[in-house]
């Protein structure tokens, strides 16, 4: 029973990393897309995206289907549980470049915003949160899952200086305010993925280390520093 159940939590653990793997590409692919408002890549995106969500059903059937066979206890428990979890938010991370990707189709035939943003900054990190924390959920390794909870905090000021910019754009040129409010919603876009990333690296920490870090990263930055 050990070895079977060994064998699937192992198969388990591929498929997740290929289905985050899949999530942190189509951020990537966002990257350029806010570069040049490729509407070519937003097609793309939107066909990953229910690639993404066939692989969400078939990774928590592949959850349900090792805990009813093998019922496992402890530590392959735990790690199932954060699974399931973990495969939501990679699904919702997936939602969130969609939106990205309808928010480019709007705005690619409008007049560029001119501003010093850092979307494709954002996008970057991102992209590197989400490969960070799958990395870190399958080889089980607390210490990069707190690099990404600080992280989160770089994201987020990213986002402020963002909000700020574009303020400031649709103040003095109430004719930008129409392309301005979609590039406001890819940065907040782009903020959640970070907030999803982050969620996952919590759920790892209380996996590893049963510390529920949520709404303390002052205290771990503090541990950290």
């Amino acid at each position: 029973m050990s070895k079977h159940l060994d064998r699937d939590i192992s198969s388990l653990r591929d498929h997740v990393l290929e289905l985050g793997q899949r999530v942190a590409e189509m951020i990537e692919k966002s990257i350029l897309m806010v570069q040049n408002y490729d509407r070519v890549l937003v097609q793309e995106i939107y066909t990953t995206e229910e690639a993404i969500n066939d692989m969400e059903v078939d990774v928590e059937e592949e959850c349900l289907k090792i805990l009813a066979l093998h019922q496992p206890v402890a530590e392959d428990l735990r790690f199932l549980i954060v699974v399931l979890k973990v495969n939501n938010d990679l699904e919702r991370m997936g939602d969130q470049v969609v939106n990205v990707a309808e928010r480019i189709e709007y705005i690619a035939d409008k007049q560029r915003v001119v501003a010093d943003l850092k979307l494709t900054i954002m996008a970057d990190l991102c992209a590197n949160m989400v490969n960070g924390a799958i990395m870190a959920l399958t080889q089980r390794d607390v210490a990069k899952a707190k690099e990404i909870v600080l992280l989160d905090d770089e994201l987020d000021s990213l986002h402020a200086g963002t909000y700020e910019q574009l303020t400031k754009v649709m103040m003095d040129r109430p004719e930008s305010i129409t392309p301005a409010l979609s590039l406001l919603t890819i940065s907040s876009n782009l903020e959640r993925i970070g907030d999803l990333a982050t969620n996952i690296a919590e759920e790892i920490i209380f996996m590893e280390e049963g510390e529920i870090i949520r709404h303390a990263k002052t205290a771990l930055k503090s541990v950290s520093s």
